[in-house]
C-alpha cells in the first residue's frame, strides 16, 4: 500500500513539474499527461494490467508495462535526437552568420580608419 502512495506522488510531481507550470499544452504534453493518468490507474488497479496484457497476447501485466516503457523510451530518444540534430544545424547557421557579420564590421572599421587617416594627411 505504501508503494502506491509513493508512486502516485511521484506521478503527480512529474505532472506538476512538467505540465502545470507551462503556459500552453501542445499535443505531446497532453499525450504524456494521458500516459501519466494510465500509469496512475495501473498503480491503483494492478490486477487490471493482467487483463489488458492477456487481451493483447502478453502473459503478465508487468511484462506489458515493460514492453510499453521500452517503446516509449525509444520514441523519446529518437525524438530528442532529431531535436538535437536540428538545434545543431541552427547553431551552426547562427555561428556562420555572426562570423560573416563580424568580418563585415571589421572591414567597415578598417575602411573608416583608413579614411580618417587620409583626411588627417591632407
Amino acid at each position: 500500500m505504501i508503494i502506491r502512495v509513493v508512486l502516485l506522488c511521484a506521478l503527480a510531481a512529474i505532472g506538476y513539474l512538467g505540465f502545470v507550470r507551462r503556459n500552453r499544452l501542445p499535443f505531446h504534453i497532453v499525450l504524456v499527461f494521458a500516459i501519466l493518468a494510465v500509469a496512475g490507474l495501473a498503480v491503483l488497479f494492478p490486477e487490471r494490467t493482467d487483463v489488458v496484457a492477456n487481451w493483447m497476447g502478453v502473459g503478465v501485466g508487468a511484462d506489458l508495462i515493460g514492453y510499453l516503457v521500452q517503446v516509449c523510451l525509444l520514441f523519446v530518444a529518437l525524438h530528442y535526437y532529431t531535436k538535437f540534430v536540428d538545434l545543431q544545424r541552427e547553431i551552426t547557421q547562427v555561428v556562420r552568420e555572426v562570423t560573416i557579420l563580424r568580418a563585415e564590421m571589421e572591414a567597415l572599421r578598417e575602411a573608416q580608419a583608413a579614411g580618417a587617416r587620409s583626411d588627417e594627411l591632407r
